[in-house]
């Protein structure tokens, strides 16, 4: 069986990868992107943390720059590519979750 939220992200990070994205530049961290972004989204409510929209958005970027960068306080600029990436990520797993999840909580 496949996994909605997991094709819709991995869709969302092809798209981006067209669209010259660095981040979803190389096709075979795509698989590695949704796992570490899928786990952080749905980790919030296991770290004892109750976060709006935009608290929980930031915290997925938050996530995948400590994933992938060696050194997170170096990003700069780029952090707006891994924005993007949270973006496809939150969408996703904003669109799948059943209603009353932690997703919707505020």
């Amino acid at each position: 069986m496949t996994d909605p939220t997991r094709e819709a992200i991995l869709r969302g990070l092809a798209a981006l990868q067209a669209d010259g994205c660095p981040i979803a530049a190389d096709p075979e961290c795509h698989e590695r992107l949704a796992d570490v972004g899928l786990r952080r989204w749905h980790s919030v409510a296991r770290r004892g943390r109750r976060l709006g929209p935009d608290d929980r958005f930031r915290d997925l970027v938050r996530g995948l720059v400590a994933a992938f960068e060696p050194d997170p306080k170096l990003v700069g600029p780029l952090v707006r590519d891994y924005e993007c990436v949270a973006r496809v990520i939150a969408n996703a797993a904003t669109s799948t979750d059943p209603p009353g999840t932690v997703a919707d909580a505020h």
